[in-house]
Order: C-alpha cells, then sequence, then structure tokens
C-alpha cells in the first residue's frame, strides 16, 4: 500500500473590502504538520498536510489552515506533535481547541462566477476562506458566526448551489 499525501496548494485568504487577502497568521507559518486520516478500504494511508506555527517548546504547534480532510480539528488550534522518523512532524492530539468551525463545500462545476460569489457570500459573514480546488473550498468562522454560516450553506445546499459539510463531528 502507497502513502498519499495531500498539500494544501493554496493559504487562508480573508475577504478585505471585496478582495482576497492571506491571512497574516496564515503568512507567518513556519511548518507543515501531518494527520493521519482514517483509512477506507486498501488505498493505503492519506495524510494531510497543514501549515502551522511552531509554538515554544517543540511539542505543540498551532494550525494556520483550514483542514480539508480532517475531521474535529480548525483553524487556531493547538496541536500536540513529534517528528517522525524522516523528521516530518506528525500530529498526535489536539491541545488546544480554538473553538472555531470548519465546513466544506464541494462545488459540482467549480465555474469562476460561482467561486467567486461563495467567496464573497462567506468572506463577507466573516469566514476565512481556502481553496483546495476549483471544486472544494473550506471555511473557518468563530463561534458566534457558526449557526448563522451553517443556515446559509444548508439554503444554499437546499437551493442546488452546492453540497457543504461540517468539519466537527464531535460535540464539545
Amino acid at each position: 500500500m502507497d502513502h498519499q499525501y495531500k498539500e494544501h496548494p493554496t493559504v487562508t485568504c480573508s475577504l478585505v473590502v471585496g478582495q482576497l487577502v492571506p491571512v497574516p497568521d496564515s503568512l507567518e507559518a513556519d511548518v507543515t504538520v501531518w494527520l493521519g486520516l482514517p483509512e477506507h478500504g486498501e488505498s493505503g494511508q492519506i495524510w494531510e498536510g497543514l501549515v502551522a506555527k511552531r509554538l515554544a517548546g517543540q511539542d505543540r504547534v498551532e494550525i494556520r489552515a483550514i483542514p480539508m480532510f480532517a475531521y474535529d480539528l480548525n483553524y487556531g488550534d493547538e496541536v500536540a506533535v513529534v517528528a517522525s522518523a524522516e523528521g516530518s512532524l506528525v500530529a498526535t492530539g489536539i491541545s488546544k481547541d480554538s473553538r472555531n468551525y470548519t465546513f466544506r463545500i464541494w462545488l459540482e462545476h467549480g465555474d469562476s462566477d460561482q467561486i467567486r460569489q461563495i467567496l464573497t457570500e462567506f468572506g463577507g459573514m466573516g469566514c476565512l476562506v481556502e481553496a483546495y480546488s476549483a471544486k472544494l473550498m473550506a471555511l473557518s468562522c468563530p463561534p458566534d458566526a457558526a449557526q448563522a454560516v451553517a443556515d446559509a450553506l444548508q439554503s444554499g445546499e437546499l437551493e442546488g448551489r452546492f453540497v457543504y459539510e461540517s468539519g466537527r463531528q464531535r460535540t464539545r
């Protein structure tokens, strides 16, 4: 079985005066931390690589990307890490929950007008945004905006604009 590595191609952004701007915290990331995703079938281990900022000491980082595949991990969470035999940092658990919420949006076609509309709508609600591809995007929002964002996402899904999911599977 081969390993698959899914590293993010874009930086996390926010909407500022109608323009996407990289989040300064994301630009300060200095390491990549790898998370082993649950195995499904014979596909081998899949790893998601998220940029992070090393914290005081060598055993913790703060996530500075929006998880596209990992559940129950969010932008700003502090994560305990260990170095693998190859030297890469591997997440071993969450040390501190940022209380942010992650949502993922899947677009059937991913055309530029549709993407722009989603970025404007949810960026305008205060969400951080990150794209993995023209069809997969992720949002991060603070707890006080999570219900309004979830309601807007549910409406968008019912209208057939996209499919979404929450990255939070566990309750606190």
